[in-house]
């Protein structure tokens, strides 16, 4: 393991909360925030950098902003981090967000995403995580969605890859139960969206 290597595993989190962001656009960040506006204050430090002068860490924090959606956070990230592919947490907790954007299924290493305190009211919104296989641990308490009677039991079974939602751990027998009607029915309709997507792309 080389130094680079050894500063990203034990690297402190990029933290650019509370910077009151409503939207994320690379160039009004650069302008408004920047690098050099990381926060050192909640874990007494910034990251270390890399050759190219970005940050060596796998963690990015985003919460107590404003945020009414997270489009072009791989854009974000991409000028952030010098080892983009390898970010593996991040918290969007307590902003607006409404729904979730498939930007995030570039970034296959993710294995934490808090989510709490926000608006989210679609518990579809939660099968777009389904792709990301090393996901282990995910927050939805403070959403719309968690206050539906058989909301947890549909997370867990959109999201088998999970050992913690909430910070509660998922016990085995969670994961033995039958998923409830509305995670039946959207894991039909994504294996009909496969099967679709995969007929297109069969040769003729």
């Amino acid at each position: 393991m080389d130094d680079d290597e050894l500063n990203l595993t034990s690297g402190k989190p990029a933290d650019f909360s509370f910077k009151h962001m409503k939207s994320i656009q690379v160039a009004k960040f650069l302008e408004n925030v920047g690098l050099q506006g990381v926060r050192y204050t909640r874990v007494k430090g910034v990251p270390e950098k890399g050759p190219n002068k970005k940050f060596l860490t796998k963690s990015i924090w985003m919460n107590n902003n404003k945020l009414k959606n997270f489009k072009h956070m791989d854009e974000l990230v991409r000028v952030v981090l010098e080892y983009p592919d390898q970010l593996g947490w991040i918290d969007f907790s307590f902003n607006e967000i409404t729904e979730i954007d498939e930007c995030i299924l570039g970034f296959s290493q993710l294995k934490i995403l808090y989510f709490h305190g926000n608006c989210i009211s679609n518990l579809d919104e939660v099968a777009k995580l389904r792709p990301l296989k090393q996901l282990k641990s995910i927050t939805f308490h403070g959403n719309p969605i968690a206050n539906h009677p058989r909301y947890r039991s549909y997370v867990v079974s959109i999201l088998p890859q999970l050992a913690n939602l909430d910070f509660t751990p998922v016990v085995r027998n969670e994961k033995s139960y039958p998923a409830p009607p509305e995670a039946v029915k959207k894991l039909k309709e994504m294996g009909k969206q496969i099967s679709k997507k995969n007929a297109k792309e069969m040769p003729q």
